[in-house]
């Protein structure tokens, strides 16, 4: 599926993703849905102390199998509704690592 400008996109800063956070998810599979304005991404960690946020930068690091200081949450840090820039990947890239 091709994921729309507004899910993935790419500034001078680097690549831009938007998802969607689902804390205290019961389900296994990383990636839940794709809508055409974002991804909808399940988390075991609870929405407090910045918990969801690590485990949110950890497992998609290791999704798309780079460093996790190559990723950070630039808006929504305390929203369910969050924009992170990755560093040292294409848009393209990210869209294949994460299909």
């Amino acid at each position: 599926m091709r994921m729309d400008s507004k899910t993935i996109w790419m500034s001078e800063k680097g690549t831009f993703l938007r998802v969607i956070v689902k804390p205290n998810s019961k389900e296994k599979q990383l990636i839940a849905e794709r809508n055409p304005d974002s991804i909808l991404i399940n988390l075991t960690g609870p929405a407090r102390e910045g918990k969801a946020n690590a485990e949110l930068v950890k497992k998609l690091s290791r999704l798309l199998k780079i460093s996790s200081s190559a990723i950070r949450i630039v808006a929504g840090y305390k929203s369910r509704e969050k924009i992170l820039l990755i560093d040292g990947l294409s848009p393209e890239e990210v869209e294949q690592r994460l299909s």
